[in-house]
């Protein structure tokens, strides 16, 4: 039977704890627990800790803490930039970030992104969902949306030794011989991956890019991609060249 994990946003350490409402209703109604059962608790700066039920109430429940597990190594110092689209395709992004490894989630605003609002913290609660199922202890920092304007006009100065890898979908380079060229320079073991909208960047959105630094341009294949997709495969192919697949 499949483990049960449950991220709490608090200090763990030797005792008892209190879960709250939203983590008691997932043990006892998703998961169906019992008093006296085991199961585990993890959060980002201690890792994962195995956890005994011991009480119940209608909104809080306690658990007893038995033994630290440890952590898990952290995924690469990889970056998501990425234009929102409808809804629960942002749910899926934040999911499938989070399960193929980056450490940060940002959204960004476009000419041509169609949808300019986003609920930070329901990415953040998909990407806990994500973390819980797939035995991660890490969990990606969510931005807020900001305009990519805004960011590129300050990236040279604040992430200096990032590289930006921009997926083009006017690019038609061979991927995999352009992340193994960054790989045997070896001048970076930071960098973002920049996603774009539905309709594709405008060219003064590219010009602007352009003015990056520490920039790679990339394509992602001879079709287009929804952004979803791209995702998907843009951060597989970071991995699987340069991240912790390798």
């Amino acid at each position: 039977m499949k483990n049960t994990r449950v991220y709490i946003n608090k200090k763990i350490s030797n005792g008892f704890i209190e879960l709250d409402e939203p983590q008691t209703h997932y043990i006892k109604n998703v998961m169906r627990l019992k008093i006296g059962e085991k199961f585990n608790i993890f959060n980002e700066n201690q890792g994962e800790w195995l956890v005994e039920l011991s009480k119940f109430n209608k909104k809080i429940s306690t658990v007893k803490v038995l033994k630290e597990l440890g952590l898990k190594d952290l995924p690469s110092d990889i970056w998501i930039l990425f234009a929102p689209v409808k809804k629960h395709r942002v749910d899926f992004i934040a999911q499938k970030v989070t399960e193929l490894g980056a450490r940060l989630i940002w959204p960004v605003n476009t000419e041509r992104t169609q949808y300019k609002t986003i609920k930070k913290s329901k990415i953040l609660s998909n990407a806990i969902e994500a973390a819980e199922q797939c035995g991660l202890t890490f969990i990606p920092k969510v931005n807020d949306l900001e305009n990519l304007e805004d960011i590129i006009d300050t990236w040279n100065k604040i992430n200096p030794d990032r590289t930006l890898i921009f997926c083009d979908e006017k690019s038609y380079n061979n991927p995999k011989k352009q992340l193994e060229d960054l790989k045997n320079d070896g001048k970076s073991n930071k960098w973002a991956i920049l996603i774009g909208p539905e309709g594709g960047f405008s060219d003064k959105e590219r010009q602007k890019i352009n003015e990056v630094k520490n920039l790679n341009v990339v394509s992602l294949g001879p079709r287009i991609l929804r952004s979803d997709t791209a995702i998907v495969s843009s951060l597989s192919l970071f991995h699987s060249i340069l991240g912790d697949w390798v």
